[in-house]
């Protein structure tokens, strides 16, 4: 059984998935997964999201699926209960779906060991504020703030949670531990305009998450500890997973786009398994994000594992500055994907030592690793290398393009005997040499000397050459 170690609501175990073939490709999930694109999940946000200032015109008597959330009895002064008052603004919603505002205030809630502060009972619902810093739940006890989860796991997503949109809302975790969003059975979620802070624990925990987005997510002061590490956000399977559709994955389709994570401990974003490692995360998309802490404890960063797959990452930044409380050096970038990139991504630290290697890479038998313009800015050069490559015994094929650090070791590890990490085939007008190159290139770099039309491939630190044809 997988159980949420931040709740006692506990998972159905892998064997208890009855879904059939048949239901697998009937209905929504031909639709939804025939093609692994998110454009059902990019057109449905486009129709659900509506403007804060719309939201701000709710007031009393206004049109029937418009739920503002003081006229259910909240008071949003920070220290009254407001919690079954929210609750019945969202059950209110629940028969139809609509909008349910929070004009500017403090909405203090109060989850327990079983049960989260609110839930979001039924599909097509909005929690929209006045501002991600003018609308705040503040959560007043350890446990889940809010769940928007369905029933269960299903191959044609029936179970599901869906079509629910959570923005310029503001959300603190008080210093409280359990989550700050529970998104599990849960598909076409929109979270745009956020902000999450001081939480002491995972803060966005993705299960068996569909076609979703977050858009201009921040969320900073929240960590876990070092003795249970915690990324602020998390992303994996369900341990029910069933391995139906044609990706035989089960949280796939999830955009990142501009989103913010700062001041976390022990870690920003990981894309991994669950309980199992089948059927994990695909088609995952991580671009314009930022990843910057000086209260590192462990790491990563970013964390993408073997069994995960088509996740991309593009113009990320990630800073280590310094240490938390009983912190180490780390690496920032863990990048095992199967099929997936990172690109334009620039790591940087100051003056403390804060950086192990800045990215380990790995690719298995069959698969590609590609890093394409990864730059290292160092005050103070890694402990290891800018580039580590993990042991494996039977490589995957690596793409290493305009890879390189200011400062340190360029390259370490296991570097693969075959498909070695090259740069595009360089042209040198004469004989090659390092000094052929800006920075030291890695074995298996290939360049041509023109002049004497001889091309040379770097083995062992030194440069071998044949001649070429005429």
């Amino acid at each position: 059984m997988f159980t949420n170690r931040n709740t006692n609501r506990t998972e159905p175990a892998a064997e208890t998935a009855t879904a059939t073939k048949e239901q697998a490709h009937t209905g929504d999930t031909v639709r939804r997964r025939a093609l692994l694109t998110g454009a059902v999940a990019s057109v449905a946000g486009a129709a659900v999201v509506a403007s804060a200032s719309d939201a701000a015109a709710a007031t009393t008597g206004g049109p029937g699926d418009w739920y503002n959330v003081k006229d259910y009895g909240a008071t949003g002064n920070g220290t009254t209960d407001d919690t079954a008052a929210v609750q019945s603004a969202l059950d209110a919603a629940k028969p139809t779906g609509g909008t349910v505002y929070f004009p500017a205030g403090k909405y203090r809630v109060l989850p327990t060991a079983t049960a989260p502060a609110l839930t979001v009972p039924g599909n097509n619902i909005r929690l929209v504020g006045a501002g991600n810093k003018a609308s705040t739940l503040v959560k007043d006890g350890d446990g889940i703030l809010l769940r928007i989860s369905g029933a269960g796991s299903d191959p044609t997503g029936a179970t599901h949670r869906r079509y629910c949109t959570v923005e310029s809302l503001g959300f603190n975790g008080n210093g409280r531990t359990g989550l700050v969003l529970e998104l599990y059975y849960n598909d076409n979620t929109v979270v745009r305009d956020v902000y999450i802070t001081s939480n002491l624990d995972t803060c966005i925990d993705g299960v068996e998450l569909w076609d979703s987005r977050f858009v201009n997510l921040t969320v900073e002061s929240s960590t876990g500890t070092a003795a249970a590490a915690r990324p602020n956000m998390w992303l994996r399977n369900a341990s029910a997973a069933s391995g139906w559709g044609s990706s035989t994955d089960n949280t796939n389709q999830v955009h990142l786009t501009g989103c913010r994570f700062e001041a976390f401990g022990t870690g920003a974003v990981w894309i991994t398994a669950g309980a199992i490692t089948t059927n994990n995360p695909n088609g995952i998309h991580l671009t314009d994000c930022k990843f910057e802490t000086s209260q590192m404890i462990t790491g990563p960063h970013l964390k993408v594992d073997t069994s995960s797959k088509h996740v991309h990452a593009r113009d990320i930044y990630c800073y280590a500055g310094n240490f938390g409380s009983g912190g180490s050096i780390q690496n920032i970038i863990t990048w095992a994907g199967t099929a997936s990139s990172l690109e334009n991504v620039l790591i940087a630290n100051g003056s403390v030592a804060t950086i192990n290697s800045a990215v380990t890479v790995y690719a298995g038998k069959g698969s590609t690793a590609v890093l394409r313009n990864v730059i290292g800015l160092y005050g103070t050069a890694p402990a290891g290398a800018h580039v580590y490559f993990e042991p494996n015994a039977d490589p995957g094929d690596y793409r290493i393009e305009n890879t390189y650090s200011n400062n340190g070791a360029q390259f370490s590890g296991t570097v693969p005997g075959s498909n070695a990490p090259n740069p595009p085939l360089r042209m040198v007008n004469g004989p090659v040499s390092d000094a052929s190159f800006k920075r030291t290139p890695a074995d298996g770099t290939l360049a041509v000397d023109t002049a004497n039309r001889r091309l040379y491939v770097r083995i062992g630190g030194t440069w071998q050459w044949t001649a070429l044809n005429s």
